[in-house]
């Protein structure tokens, strides 16, 4: 399997508020959530799906929250994907 980088939009207050009402079981979900929501590719389109959910909730705590962390240190912005 290829590792790619993960990118993001920054959230904005309605999917944050979207992501609070929604992963109220634990962080781990919250995580996956966020990353089916948010994720994308360096070309802009998303990475993931409502249909990995599952598998995405199979990985650790620890791998997810990296995941979390790298999609929002290497945020796209409008100008970025449109060059």
């Amino acid at each position: 399997m290829k590792i790619k980088t993960l990118y993001s939009m920054p959230l904005t207050l309605y999917e944050i508020d979207v992501l609070h009402y929604t992963s109220t079981r634990n962080d781990k979900e919250y995580f996956v959530d966020a990353l089916i929501l948010k994720a994308l590719d360096f070309e802009g389109e998303k990475m993931f799906a409502i249909s990995d959910k599952p598998k995405l909730l199979g990985l650790q705590k620890e791998i997810l929250e990296k995941m979390y962390l790298e999609m929002f240190n290497n945020d796209l912005t409008l100008d970025h994907v449109l060059h």
